[in-house]
């Protein structure tokens, strides 16, 4: 493995450095990938970096000891295991079991070069994986069309290992470089198979970097034999200058090799639009087109906001907050031409997210200002001859016989009910208010309803007082009997119940209905859910919480209300 010469020894030295290079940056690259077949990737990556690093280390050392020796060879034994297994994608199994056993074999036969003087072992070794990996090379060049020019990298490879077998004292520099260190470039296409645009984009801002960081290098020794006095202001200049430069070159390059158009276009086109669900369908497209994406071929499963690539790169999807703190997906699929998504496309996603969340927090404002134009509206539509009403109230009552209570008591709740209905300036009551209206309307059902009509309270005194949302029970007990009791010919019990639980205050109606899949209002009652839903939402934003259970046996709905302490 040593060229006596000083020529071999030069090429040596350059060759296994950039291979250590290589595979450290590469190693560095599939760090940030979570891809499921990324291990053997790194696996291999880890075994061609020890391999090269011990190769250096025995160069500094100029004899290197045996068990050194017999690392190295075990290393690179190892290592087209790894490579044939990437080659086939793990498929047929048994040709992969093959691969691991002929450089089980090997690494066997190399570290018992340890305990024997045998130089045997080592040829033996070696001619074992370079035979073994020659026919399995071969093999998956038949078999694997789109994969025939790895399999033939392989094959070179597993044939530059017998250079290894022979006698290791070359004279000829090109014979080192050719044969010695093939292995090296060989391994990388292997590897590169499924992570050539990363690594072709990692390199590009690498070679970006160190151009920069030549010509300045230079330009400050330059200022420092020119004027000495001044090399303080100068670095510092060149330092800035350096930033500046390093920035634009790599987007130059970023922009000339990949062919990435302007931002700023996309970022113009997505403009508010009056409805969220056209307006994300609208971006979508445009974030497709912009990317050159065709169709996903995957389902969400969990959201998170902001973006992200799958598997190899080869799929990507971008995370927006919807209404509710819900994460609405804008899925990318494959991009024409095989190209990967790189970290300078997941930057101009980061900021395409961050224009769609600006305009969908506009579109937002903008239809709570139109709900509560809306609101303010029809409540100014109520109150323009509210006295009219409760005046009309008032003389039925005085007109209504003493004898008749039900009545008299009857036209009492009304009015209790109109007025209740008609405080729009009020976002929270007490809860005891909101009970007495639901006790006011329960009273008149029952006149109607009669013995089919039972009701039942519970809440403790100290939750009385606790603030809730306005009109958030009463419309869930007016559900429970009109699509629940009232639908059954015998009738049926509601019961509200306020409870604590730790800092929070349960409220539940409970019905002993048919249940909403037997009921024929079905759509009535699904409109009474949502808007108490709706109101608990402008509450309490996304912390609010609606719980529906419903059988034949009957409906609970339950939600929390922050309880003060």
């Amino acid at each position: 493995m040593r060229d006596a010469l000083p020529a071999g020894h030069l090429v040596n030295w350059f060759g296994h450095a950039a291979g250590a290079l290589v595979f450290g940056l590469f190693l560095g690259l599939l760090a940030g990938d979570r891809s499921p077949g990324r291990n053997k990737a790194v696996a291999a990556t880890w075994i061609a970096l020890l391999w090269n690093v011990a190769e250096l280390a025995g160069l500094v050392l100029g004899a290197a000891p045996a068990w050194l020796l017999a690392f190295e060879s075990t290393a690179f034994s190892l290592l087209p295991a790894l490579l044939y297994d990437l080659v086939i994608g793990g498929s047929p199994r048994w040709a992969v079991r093959a691969g691991y056993a002929l450089s089980a074999g090997a690494a066997l036969f190399h570290l018992a070069e340890l305990v024997s003087d045998s130089e045997v072992l080592h040829g033996a070794g070696l001619y074992m994986v370079a035979t073994g990996f020659c026919a399995l090379a071969v093999y998956a060049a038949i078999g694997r069309r789109k994969r025939a020019l790895p399999a033939l990298a392989l094959l070179l490879l597993s044939l530059s290992i017998l250079h290894f077998a022979e006698d290791e004292q070359h004279t000829a520099w090109w014979v080192e470089l050719l044969v010695h260190h093939a292995g090296i470039p060989l391994s990388m296409f292997v590897l590169l198979q499924d992570y050539r645009f990363v690594f072709l984009d990692a390199l590009i801002r690498f070679l970006a970097n160190i151009f920069a960081a030549l010509v300045f290098a230079a330009a400050g020794q330059v200022w420092w034999e020119k004027w000495p006095s001044t090399a303080l202001a100068g670095f510092t200049i060149l330092l800035v200058l350096y930033a500046f430069t390093r920035t634009r070159l790599e987007a130059l390059l970023t922009r000339l090799v990949f062919r990435r158009t302007d931002l700023t276009g996309l970022l113009d086109s997505l403009r508010p639009a009056p409805d969220e669900a056209s307006f994300l369908s609208h971006a979508e497209a445009r974030i497709r087109q912009y990317f050159a994406s065709g169709e996903p071929s995957w389902e969400a499963e969990d959201a998170i906001e902001g973006p992200f690539v799958l598997g190899d790169g080869a799929e990507a999807a971008l995370g927006v907050r919807g209404a509710e703190g819900q994460i609405r997906l804008i899925r990318l699929g494959r991009r024409h031409g095989g190209r990967r998504y790189l970290s300078g496309d997941l930057e101009a996603l980061r900021k395409v997210g961050g224009k769609l969340n600006e305009s969908l927090e506009f579109m937002r404002e903008e239809e709570l200002r139109r709900l509560v134009s809306q609101a303010e509206l029809r409540a100014l539509q109520a109150q323009i001859h509210p006295h009219f009403l409760f005046n009309a109230l008032n003389t039925l009552y005085g007109i209504i016989p003493k004898e008749a209570a039900g009545a008299r008591r009857t036209v009492l709740n009304l009015s209790d009910i109109f007025r209740y209905f008609l405080q729009t300036e009020q976002t929270f009551v007490p809860l005891q208010d909101e009970l007495h209206i639901v006790k006011a309307y329960l009273e008149i059902e029952q006149l109607r309803l009669g013995n089919r009509l039972k009701v039942a309270f519970s809440a403790p005194n100290d939750a009385l007082l606790a603030p809730i949302p306005l009109l958030s029970v009463q419309p869930l007990v007016e559900n429970a009997v009109k699509h629940g009791i009232a639908a059954k010919a015998e009738g049926g019990a509601v019961t509200v119940t306020a409870r604590r639980e730790g800092d929070s205050l349960w409220l539940e109606v409970h019905d002993t209905g048919g249940g909403f899949a037997a009921s024929r209002h079905q759509s009535g009652a699904g409109v009474g859910l949502e808007n108490v839903r709706q109101r608990l939402r402008l509450c309490y934003g996304a912390a609010a919480a609606l719980e529906v259970e419903s059988s034949s046996a009957g409906t609970t709905v339950r939600f929390p209300v922050p309880f003060p302490l």
